[in-house]
């Protein structure tokens, strides 16, 4: 298959931020996060229980010069997909294209308001019709009228990459996005079967190999004490198991993944240890997550940059509230134990 140039390894790292903290908090992060060396940020878009989207994300633009700016991850329905072409040309504008868009079929957006995710047909339609409008075409509404994004400058170069945890989604996504998101775990064999999702998308979709960037999205937990490290991560595994089917998993594991669906509070899906991440089991920690020690996460990291396959890593860490200095800390830890020595 065709190999990809890859850029330094510690210049492929970008943090998952939420907006669970005030938008002045955010932007005092992803300053933080551009000077310890992060090359981008990715930021949620859940309505009912973070900080809106566009505005938080304008506000980051203004304050940072390197870091590109990404939607971590959008959804439909929410969002026309006008509305959501035009935002993201706007913040490429603000921040002298520097956008980038994470979307996916939505999970606690959704049904935070009493809705499901979105099937992969309606997703398809979705990013299409949003990166038609940022190309300048016009395009045709369910309503039969013609719409174009008159106002911006075109082509309006903001890729467009699709977050799959599931095997359909991933090849349905390597057919038809710029990058696909893969929320599927960080050990080896997860990778490797993710990795093999993609190419196969790619296959049936008639696409070249290696013609889409693909980025490892990865829960991070980092302290000298492993137990605290774990306990960093056990919300962002339980997320992540949560919108798997457990027909993927065996026996306890199985259990475990239907005992999460059944347990999940959808309104405490932002919150640093809410009571569902207790039914995650220990040993799926080490495989959906990657916690432990300052050198630990390093080498792990460091693994994951070094598999050719991967052009991004994004790490996700423990979420954190208005008053604490989780997410502070965390970057700058993150920033002298990991990247700096990449």
């Amino acid at each position: 298959s065709q190999t990809k140039t890859l850029k330094p390894r510690a210049t492929r790292v970008g943090l998952a931020l939420w907006g669970t903290e005030s938008v002045g908090a955010t932007v005092n992060h992803a300053k933080l996060a551009e000077q310890v060396g992060f090359e981008s940020i990715w930021l949620t878009d859940t309505q009912l229980i973070c900080r809106e989207l566009y505005v938080t994300l304008a506000a980051c633009a203004t304050a940072t010069t390197r870091l590109m700016l990404a939607t971590g991850v959008t959804v439909p329905r929410t969002r026309h997909p006008s509305v959501t072409a035009s935002a993201l040309a706007t913040l490429n504008e603000l921040s002298n294209g520097r956008a980038m868009a994470g979307i996916s079929v939505g999970h606690s957006a959704l049904r935070n308001i009493g809705q499901t995710p979105v099937p992969i047909a309606e997703l398809a339609d979705y990013v299409n019709t949003v990166r038609q409008l940022l190309d300048g075409q016009a395009v045709e509404f369910g309503s039969g009228t013609d719409g174009a994004l008159t106002w911006a400058q075109h082509p309006v170069a903001v890729p467009l990459h699709i977050a799959a945890t599931g095997p359909r989604l991933t090849r349905a996504a390597a057919g038809m996005a710029d990058g696909v998101i893969l929320l599927q775990g960080s050990a080896p064999d997860l990778i490797d079967k993710a990795m093999d999702l993609v190419e196969q998308g790619l296959v049936e979709a008639g696409r070249a190999p290696g013609s889409i960037q693909t980025t490892a999205w990865v829960y991070v937990g980092l302290d000298n004490d492993r137990q605290r490290a774990h306990d960093q991560v056990r919300a962002r595994v339980a997320a992540v198991l949560r919108m798997m089917d457990p027909l993927r998993f065996e026996g306890q594991d199985r259990e475990a993944v239907e005992r999460l669906r059944h347990g999940y509070d959808m309104f405490a899906h932002a919150e640093s240890s809410p009571a569902h991440a207790a039914l995650v089991p220990e040993h799926l920690i080490s495989r959906y997550a990657v916690a432990g020690t300052p050198d630990e996460v390093h080498a792990r990291i460091n693994g994951l940059l070094a598999d050719p396959r991967i052009d991004r890593v994004v790490v996700s860490p423990q979420i954190g509230a208005p008053g604490q200095t989780i997410t502070q800390d965390f970057i700058t830890q993150f920033g002298a134990a990991v990247l700096a020595r990449l």
